[in-house]
């Protein structure tokens, strides 16, 4: 269903119009940390299966973790893509939504299913207290700390990291010019006519890159490493398919054979798109990743996401390739070996170098634990490092805590098996079937194994279509 209706003209995008929930309990079935894309998924998840949760949000308003950051952000995905469960964006919003878009959505979507949403509350500690887990969270109405308790606490404060990733750069404390993440920059105002080195080729980087382009800096690339690239309708033609291709996969026997083979073809097409429309990168020093996209991102565990190749800023923008093609935005792809004192100069790891006014790090962030250290004891953190997050299921040892991961496309799949997972071991009752292991799906399904799941159902169809098999092959 469609979310909302258009707003009126003239309608402001992006403050809060939603309050903080009213409702004063502390104690729940289950506390989610984080109300964000993962926190609102589980919570409605949970809410379809009789387990009322409440959300702790340290934000003001839902939906500010997207409206403070840089004003050109746009999603690179469809919105039919990237809804959470059950609702669909309104019909006024762009195919590629923009940041302000996103936040009133997650906004809306929260109000629409009256989900308890303590906002501004921040947790200081969650330690393990009997059967269950304890919260001491800061409010916005007191000095001292409230405690909150719960049997059963999801992780959804972030799915990549909150935390700034910045290098560390031999000469940065002397250096003249500015240096700054990309997480500080607001938009091209300040460096109209300034040389800015964009370090990075992620999707954020890219998107910098052509805002500073079209509004009157000297933007220059630094792509370190090699990189994967697909074009943003090739992969949403990949989302699409995948989406379809869920219901074949439950409902059609033996049609997970194929899903392997028809995965890698989507995986491989999407190279072949980017070589047809835009030709052979490595000719103008794009190092691209032999692996096919999606593949590449599997193994590296979602650290090395595809960047887009084509326009920015919704439907509208300029490919980075043709910029520098043509020769808008000089390529370096040398590391930085340091940076000259009391100067503005540059120097790479091949002996280059060039004056730049900003050295603008679109590195990316620290993994979510890293958060996570923030509240969790050394214990509970030392668990986690060892042995990893796993999806959809509890962390090992720690019984009733849950991550929730992934990005906004996988959220109304592979969370909602996750919130029929929590309120299963709630309500006492036989949890969903089981997802297969994160190898196995990663095997048979790709990188997106929240799409391959062996509910009852599937199970049944198999067995009778193995039944009737059986029994052609006796007559």
């Amino acid at each position: 269903m469609a979310l909302l209706s258009k707003p009126k003209q003239g309608r402001p995008s992006g403050p809060s119009r939603m309050r903080s929930s009213t409702r004063q309990a502390t104690t729940a079935e289950c506390i989610i940390i984080g109300a964000g894309h993962a926190g609102l998924s589980v919570a409605r998840g949970l809410q379809q299966n009789g387990v009322e949760p409440i959300l702790i949000e340290q934000l003001p308003a839902i939906g500010d973790a997207w409206r403070n950051r840089y004003e050109r952000l746009h999603l690179h995905h469809l919105t039919d893509a990237m809804h959470l469960p059950g609702v669909k964006f309104p019909a006024h919003v762009p195919r590629y939504p923009s940041r302000l878009d996103l936040a009133d959505y997650l906004e809306a979507y929260a109000a629409l299913h009256r989900l308890d949403v303590r906002l501004s509350h921040r947790v200081l500690r969650l330690s393990k207290a009997g059967d269950g887990w304890q919260l001491l969270v800061q409010t916005p109405d007191s000095d001292t700390p409230i405690e909150f308790s719960a049997g059963q606490v999801v992780l959804a404060a972030g799915a990549t990291g909150i935390t700034p990733h910045v290098p560390s750069i031999r000469g940065s404390d002397r250096w003249s010019g500015q240096i700054i993440h990309s997480q500080n920059y607001v938009n091209a105002e300040p460096f109209v006519g300034k040389r800015v080195l964009v370090v990075g080729t992620g999707n954020s980087a890219i998107e910098i890159l052509c805002d500073l382009h079209d509004h009157g800096a000297r933007p220059s690339l630094l792509a370190r490493s090699s990189n994967s690239w697909v074009t943003r309708e090739g992969f949403a033609n990949y989302h699409r398919l995948l989406a379809r291709g869920t219901t074949i996969l439950k409902y059609v026997p033996f049609a997970w054979l194929l899903a392997p083979v028809v995965l890698r073809a989507l995986d491989h097409y999407l190279m072949i798109d980017v070589k047809r429309r835009y030709g052979d990168l490595t000719e103008i020093g794009i190092a691209t990743d032999p692996s096919p996209p999606m593949l590449r991102m599997a193994k590296t565990r979602g650290a090395k996401a595809p960047s887009y190749i084509d326009g920015t800023w919704g439907d509208v923008g300029v490919s980075i390739i043709n910029l520098i093609r043509h020769g808008d935005v000089p390529l370096y792809q040398a590391e930085i070996e340091h940076l000259e004192p009391n100067q503005r100069t540059v120097t790479f790891t091949d002996g280059d170098t060039a004056v730049f006014d900003t050295v603008l790090l679109c590195t990316g962030f620290e993994p979510v634990v890293t958060h996570y250290g923030s509240f969790l004891d050394a214990k509970i953190m030392g668990s986690l490092t060892q042995k990893g997050l796993q999806p959809w299921s509890e962390i090992p040892g720690q019984s009733g805590l849950w991550p929730a991961l992934g990005g906004i496309a996988t959220s109304r799949y592979a969370l909602q098996i996750l919130a029929a997972r929590v309120a299963a071991k709630i309500q006492n009752t036989p949890p969903p079937a089981r997802v297969l292991s994160p190898a196995l799906s990663f095997l048979l399904g790709g990188p997106d194994p929240g799409l391959i799941q062996i509910p009852r159902r599937t199970v049944t169809i198999h067995l009778l279509a193995l039944a009737v098999l059986a029994a052609l092959a006796l007559t």
